[in-house]
């Protein structure tokens, strides 16, 4: 395990782009628009360990570039599928 952020891949940034909920979350019409959203925002992934419930993974991060409650921070971990989910 690692505390220090990871710079996130083409292919997660393209993962992420493609989820409906997290294109409606930032206003993008499209997986096309997000991806090009997430290129002028903070990106990031880090090796995980949650104590309890007992998550050991990857927690994505998306962080706008302003410390404000227009666009929240926005978090995901993998699921059991290893399909990515939102979580509060």
């Amino acid at each position: 395990m690692t505390n220090k952020p990871i710079a996130l891949t083409a292919n997660e940034i393209k993962e992420i782009a493609f989820m409906k909920e997290i294109q409606d979350a930032w206003g993008a019409e499209d997986s096309t628009e997000m991806e090009e959203t997430l290129k002028h925002l903070y990106t990031v992934k880090f090796q995980y360990v949650n104590e309890s419930p007992g998550y050991v993974g990857d927690l994505f991060i998306i962080q706008p570039g302003v410390l404000g409650n227009e666009y929240p921070v926005t978090r995901m971990i993998r699921n059991r599928e290893k399909r990515l989910k939102l979580i509060n």
